[in-house]
């Protein structure tokens, strides 16, 4: 018995110590931690393990790097990276991002089409390809299913539009999907899904045209996505629409909107239309401070860079990580200067997506 506790070093730290480190890793060491002993795999898998892992990462964020190149067989190739929020510049000035704790993924998909993530929940992507195929990938699992259409053939409805949630008390990833009969694009059908069921439940459509309009993020339980007049969202958990306020003075109906989840809150970029890429704009990022409540509209800052930027996440400084169409750039807002941000990869990854989290138990579907 003694020289079998000469080998289980780690028995001796107390549980309490063993959280509050395993709270502190990478993500990557995190999931190579679940495979230790059991004692670890429970305190990963802990339900309330994601939220403290999150507090004690405030300054990581996750970032997902995708091609959108075909390839023989089906192979898509995607990057899971954590950023620290200090970066670090080379002898030439030049701010150097470090990827020693990179997760490569390589999903099998049993199709040669063109696919772009659409949303995004805890780790998994919904791929939606050229063809208006839907397709669902757990990337810390590996573990990949097709989003069926079962009105297809019967009755001659297709998939608008698809979006990826979860319920936050039970686990369960969930897709809402927006159908439409062809030729009949005004007739608008919302259908909600338990992934690993083929079981539909109808949705009461609100009374707004623009249900399936655009991409959007996760946040709070909820999908949200810029509709016309309002933010609209979708709760997966109460399955039911929301509406969700925008900022006064934000000329919301008059410019192109991203919304993205920035510090834990939701993200509105606006900036005006432009159909010359190369031409620098001004975008206006607002922040809800308070969840749902329309007085809690801050203009946090103003971007000027070419419209289809995005901000990622807060640096050291004051600085800002922004993500565009050639890459990453630190932005500093005070001085409006940018500075192009290196990284190597293993091959040329331009389109990224910003993850707000990810939750340790990674359940399957």
């Amino acid at each position: 018995m003694e020289k079998l506790k000469e080998y289980q070093p780690f028995s001796r730290i107390p549980t309490a110590i063993l959280r509050e480190i395993l709270g502190r890793v990478p993500i990557k060491t995190c999931l190579a931690c679940k495979l230790v002993c059991k004692e670890w795999y429970h305190i990963v898998v802990d339900p309330d393990f994601s939220s403290h892992r999150l507090h004690c990462n405030a300054s990581r964020s996750t970032i997902l790097f995708y091609k959108n190149t075909r390839h023989i067989g089906g192979v898509f190739t995607f990057n899971l990276l954590e950023l620290e929020k200090t970066l670090y510049d080379d002898e030439f000035g030049n701010c150097i991002l470090g990827v020693d704790s990179v997760i490569r993924v390589q999903p099998k998909v049993d199709s040669l089409e063109l696919w772009y993530p659409r949303s995004h929940c805890n780790g998994v992507v919904c791929l939606e390809s050229k063809m208006g195929r839907y397709f669902v990938c757990n990337l810390l699992t590996g573990q990949c299913v097709d989003v069926h259409n079962p009105y297809e053939l019967n009755w001659g409805y297709f998939i608008n539009n698809c979006k990826l949630g979860c319920c936050l008390v039970t686990g369960q990833f969930k897709v809402l999907m927006f159908f439409c009969k062809f030729g009949a694009n005004n007739n608008v059908l919302a259908k909600i899904q338990t992934l690993g069921t083929y079981e539909l439940r109808s949705v009461d459509n609100p009374s707004f045209g623009d249900l399936n309009s655009g991409d959007g993020c996760f946040l709070n339980g909820s999908s949200h996505w810029c509709g016309l007049t309002y933010i609209r969202a979708f709760h997966f958990g109460k399955e039911e629409f929301l509406q969700i306020p925008v900022p006064v003075g934000a000329s919301y109906k008059k410019k192109r909107k991203e919304l993205s989840v920035l510090d834990s809150c939701l993200c509105l970029s606006c900036f005006p239309q432009s159909h010359n890429p190369n031409v620098h704009v001004q975008m206006d990022v607002w922040i809800m401070k308070e969840y749902g409540v329309k007085s809690s509209w801050v203009r946090q800052f103003v971007i000027v860079s070419d419209p289809w930027s995005l901000p990622l996440m807060h640096m050291d400084k004051g600085k800002l990580l922004v993500g565009t169409r050639f890459g990453m750039y630190l932005y500093d807002p005070q001085t409006h200067v940018s500075k192009r941000v290196k990284y190597e990869l293993g091959g040329l990854f331009r389109h990224m997506v910003p993850f707000t989290e990810f939750d340790a138990r990674f359940f399957r579907f």
